[in-house]
């Protein structure tokens, strides 16, 4: 009798972040060693095999036979479902020369972990990075290729450099990869939901358009997703921090629209750190390139507050806790969830235990009038 199939996965939990960054993986490598923008039609397809049905304990279908290949994608599958390399396999410790197989596993076993310590910079994230580098560094192009696919997997599209992803964008829409990838793990998909249709509620809450100038940056613009449907010219460029999809904003050039997997939820996101200082330095990337931004997620209340206080830190030389005080206060947000602004503070190598405390003497400000309203539809 086949095992019973999980119930389909929050988007918030980590597979569908380690799914999604075994798709980007190839890609973001080959954006990263500046090599053609195209994978392996056999590692595309090994890892669509190795995602199928990975959430659950069934054994995927269509396993390649050569041992080394069936290997590497049980690895894959692995590394997708629980995030923690397997035990050593032997096919893979042992490949001939030049095998991209064995290179990828080694690059992804043997690259040392860097130490995390976001103060100064350090994220253990990283990596990701570093394995593709010592894959390339072996075996070129090609095993650059499976060790992204790997590391993705180990780290998830939420470690995957976003300038890397900029130049992905370029020539293949992020989403499209994502979906494929939630698609394979997610063993009930509604083709009316998200990934596959534009985002209609979060948290049972819908909300309408609202932006207002960064308080020291008046070229960025701090909102929420529905200001980006319904104002889409508004600006030059986007930096998304929720889930979005092409339909939001169908006129922007790939790169001009950074796409960030970030949730608004305490321990929802693995590489917390890193991926807020990836966020605002994509903000400043654009800003540099004379753009102006829309900074969002989907309430502008959260996730977009911090993104800004940590751009305004690193890009304009603002005073960490004064500025995270200012930003919350701009949009009229909130610290429902005080990781993002502990967060923000860690990468300053400030301790913040108590946000609200410390931010605003225990009384935050009142939250903006549509976070105060019932938005609840059934």
């Amino acid at each position: 009798m086949p095992p019973h199939p999980d119930p389909k996965r929050d988007y918030r939990h980590p597979e569908p972040d380690r799914a999604a960054g075994a798709l980007l993986g190839p890609l973001v490598a080959a954006a990263l060693m500046g090599a053609p923008p195209t994978t392996d039609p056999t590692l595309t397809h090994l890892i669509h095999t190795a995602l199928q049905d990975a959430l659950t304990t069934a054994a995927p279908a269509d396993l390649p036979q050569d041992p080394t290949a069936r290997a590497w994608a049980h690895t894959l599958r692995t590394l997708v479902r629980t995030g923690q390399r397997p035990a050593r396999p032997e096919a893979l410790e042992h490949t001939p020369d030049q095998d991209p197989h064995g290179i990828s596993w080694q690059a992804l076993s043997r690259t040392p972990l860097p130490a995390h310590d976001p103060a100064r910079g350090a994220f253990a994230c990283a990596h990701l990075v570093d394995a593709i580098g010592a894959a390339h560094r072996t075996g070129g192009d090609t095993a650059a290729l499976y060790t992204g696919a790997l590391a993705g997997a180990r780290w998830g599209a939420s470690a995957l450099p976003l300038q890397a992803l900029r130049r992905l964008s370029e020539h293949t829409d992020p989403h499209t990869l994502i979906t494929t990838a939630l698609q394979a793990i997610t063993t009930r998909s509604d083709p009316a939901q998200w990934p596959h249709a534009p985002l209609t509620r979060e948290d049972r809450q819908r909300f309408t358009p609202f932006a207002v100038p960064h308080p020291l940056d008046p070229h960025v613009l701090l909102g929420n997703l529905a200001h980006l449907r319904h104002h889409p010219t508004a600006t030059d460029a986007v930096v998304s921090l929720c889930r979005t999809h092409p339909h939001d904003a169908p006129h922007l050039p790939g790169p001009d629209w950074v796409r960030v997997w970030l949730h608004d939820s305490p321990g929802a996101n693995p590489n917390l750190h890193y991926t807020l200082d990836q966020a605002a330095a994509a903000v400043a990337t654009l800003r540099a390139e004379g753009k102006s931004v829309l900074l969002h997620c989907w309430a502008g209340a959260s996730r977009t507050p911090a993104v800004a206080a940590r751009y305004a830190i690193t890009a304009l030389g603002a005073p960490p806790l004064p500025t995270m005080t200012t930003l919350i206060t701009a949009v009229g947000g909130h610290l429902d969830n005080p990781t993002l602004s502990q967060a923000v503070a860690h990468l300053s190598g400030i301790d913040l235990p108590d946000p609200a405390h410390t931010l605003f003497d225990g009384h935050p400000p009142q939250r903006r009038p549509d976070l105060r309203t019932d938005t609840t539809h059934p």
